[in-house]
């Protein structure tokens, strides 16, 4: 396994997206958890989560690395939707990925966060240092960015 996949396993907040599902007052604290499921692979439980209606909402699926990318596998109902994602640049705290159309979603980025992690001005760090995060003009330009609800 290389070892910027083993930065993954945590719980990363959303911060900057430009996935319409994080953008609604609806859905609030988006956030994901990735977990290595076993030592030598690269597998990874991946479990979505959110805020509706004063309820922790949940959804979980499977990624597993194939071209360099991720391939996430809903489970249980969700067993039939699939989806491709792979991480643009993960620097310390910061993550930014990448996920392409699929059946039900838009393709987009995420900015995210490891939980708990203070990021000073992560805004205006993005946004000068774009580049640095391995996004181009036009997607600084498309993100939008979550208030702490």
């Amino acid at each position: 396994m290389r070892t910027w996949y083993k930065q993954l396993n945590g719980t990363w907040e959303i911060k900057g997206t430009t996935f319409p599902m994080w953008l609604s007052e609806k859905r609030t604290k988006p956030r994901i958890t990735y977990k290595q499921l076993a030592k030598n692979s690269v597998e990874l439980l991946d479990l979505v989560e959110y805020e509706s209606k004063n309820k922790t909402k949940k959804i979980k699926g499977i990624d597993r690395i194939s071209d360099n990318q991720f391939v996430w596998r809903g489970l249980g109902p969700l067993k039939i939707l699939s989806s491709r994602w792979q991480v643009v640049t993960i620097k310390g705290d910061i993550l930014v990925i990448r996920f392409e159309k699929s059946l039900v979603t838009p393709a987009g980025i995420d900015v995210l966060v490891r939980q708990d992690a203070q990021i000073p001005d992560l805004m205006e760090r993005i946004l000068a240092n774009y580049e640095v995060f391995g996004l181009s003009k036009i997607e600084k330009n498309q993100l939008q960015w979550i208030n702490d609800q």
